[in-house]
């Protein structure tokens, strides 16, 4: 009799231990897909970043240059590729003092969390991605 009992306390336990990993198999998958707009809105940021320094190093005027770098900054950030629903951006350009100087490009972002409600989680913090631009020494000749 008691070989019996021993063989019933056995399959409640197995049952037991698959209910445990079957939840904590769906816990890690739902941490693994929160992730991925966190990695969309931080290439977003850099790519935007990337070609605002880059626009900044090619106009010879600081004006033009800061107009055209927002501009483009703007545009990579809002483009259809990204899809970074939700996330917030601000984009900061330092242009440069005067031409052949450095201009800076800072795009902050706070990308969005999923399942906040079920983690109870606070809002994100703020980011940045940025890069230092210095237009050529030919183009700074340029008046």
């Amino acid at each position: 009799m008691s070989v019996r009992f021993f063989r019933r306390r056995e399959r409640g336990q197995a049952l037991a231990e698959t209910a445990l990993f079957a939840t904590m198999a769906v816990m890690t998958a739902l941490a693994l897909l929160s992730f991925i707009p966190v990695h969309r809105t931080r290439t977003a940021a850099t790519s935007a970043a990337y070609a605002c320094a880059q626009f900044l190093s090619q106009s010879p005027n600081p004006a033009r240059a800061e107009r055209n770098a927002r501009e483009i900054a703007q545009r990579t950030l809002n483009a259809v590729w990204s899809a970074t629903l939700g996330a917030d951006y601000q984009v900061i350009v330092y242009p440069p003092s005067r031409p052949g100087q450095p201009g800076i490009c800072v795009v902050r972002y706070r990308a969005p969390i999923l399942f906040r409600g079920l983690l109870g989680s606070v809002s994100p913090s703020w980011s940045s991605e940025w890069f230092v631009s210095r237009s050529e020494t030919w183009k700074a000749r340029w008046r």
